[in-house]
């Protein structure tokens, strides 16, 4: 699995030692002097990957006077390689496919001997863990330490993924698709509620241990985060999952489909004895009401709005109507 594909570039002069720290990461970036000219070697060190001592690096000299360093990093996954950009007094370790996404930021510091041979110590600690982790393939989806998930990697097999929360629901772990992007495994799997035959989308982030349900290309901040814990979730656990992510997503349905609807009833009304039909302004709310069925009629004191699903599914289970 790689990073980034390093590209070999002629190698620039570098004001070193230089050493970074930030995001959990520790740096030390080096030039070697020999009889056939210069070097330079990267060691860096974080909870649950790192180099393995310092190694050489090819350098690449960005046309805007920043400096690309490419090298081998050791993962829970085996080898890749990543890329650290450095500019002035400061680092970039990209670790995600979409820009911005995953981005570790360094700042330059003193070089202290002392303190990246304990970071060293430290990282191989938290590698050795990561590659049982990931040699043992199950892990818990967590959001604020609450298991709202799973994955399971099964080597050649598809992995398997469940999702259970009031967002997202599997009836069980289902098998996924995965494709190896960067530093990320991006699954694709069936999943609830489903409109028209979409499907749910993990980018695991594998250094990191993370994962993120993107909503498009470019990453935001609505978009759910979760981490990794190694663990697996027992059949009596998972099913009180599953029923707790029900009753969950029952309630935020019903009071956001009643606050909206209320908000449409009042947008349908045009004067104290008439409503526009659905099909007259659906156009600004099918959004909204994504896999609802909808009519409006007048009533006392406004427009009633009638609702119910056209296919139960998780989040997709109310049906009733609200009145002015």
């Amino acid at each position: 699995m790689w990073f980034l594909l390093a590209c070999s570039g002629a190698n620039s002069t570098l004001d070193t030692p230089i050493a970074l720290e930030g995001d959990g990461v520790q740096a030390i970036v080096r030039t070697e002097w020999g009889w056939q000219g210069s070097s330079t070697r990267v060691g860096m060190w974080a909870d649950r990957f790192g180099t393995d001592g310092e190694v050489l690096a090819d350098v690449e000299q960005d046309p805007d006077g920043s400096v690309w360093l490419y090298f081998a990093v050791q993962t829970g996954l085996g080898e890749a390689v990543s890329a650290l950009r450095i500019e002035g007094d400061s680092g970039v370790l990209p670790l995600g496919e979409r820009p911005g996404e995953d981005v570790l930021r360094l700042r330059r510091t003193l070089v202290d001997e002392e303190r990246l041979a304990g970071a060293k110590v430290a990282s191989a600690t938290g590698l050795r863990a990561a590659r049982e982790s990931w040699g043992a393939g199950a892990f818990l989806l967590q959001q604020h330490g609450q298991t709202v998930g799973e994955v399971r990697f099964r080597g050649d097999s598809p992995p398997l993924v469940g999702v259970y929360d009031e967002w997202w629901l599997t009836p069980r772990p289902v098998e996924a698709s995965v494709v190896a992007r960067g530093a990320e495994l991006v699954l694709g799997f069936d999943v609830e509620p489903s409109f028209q035959g979409e499907g749910g989308l993990l980018r695991v982030n594998v250094p990191l241990q993370t994962a993120v349900a993107p909503i498009g290309e470019v990453p935001v901040d609505e978009e759910r985060q979760f981490s990794l814990v190694a663990g697996h979730l027992d059949e009596e656990t998972r099913a009180a999952t599953i029923r707790a992510s029900i009753v969950a997503a029952d309630r935020r349905e019903e009071a956001l489909v009643r606050e909206q609807a209320a908000r449409l009833g009042r947008a349908a009304q045009r004067d104290e004895a008439t409503c526009a039909s659905w099909d007259e302004i659906r156009a600004d709310w099918e959004v909204i009401f994504a896999g609802y069925e909808l009519s409006i009629a007048a009533a006392r004191d406004g427009c009633a709005v009638s609702i119910e699903t056209s296919r139960r599914q998780h989040g997709r289970r109310f049906k009733g109507m609200v009145k002015p």
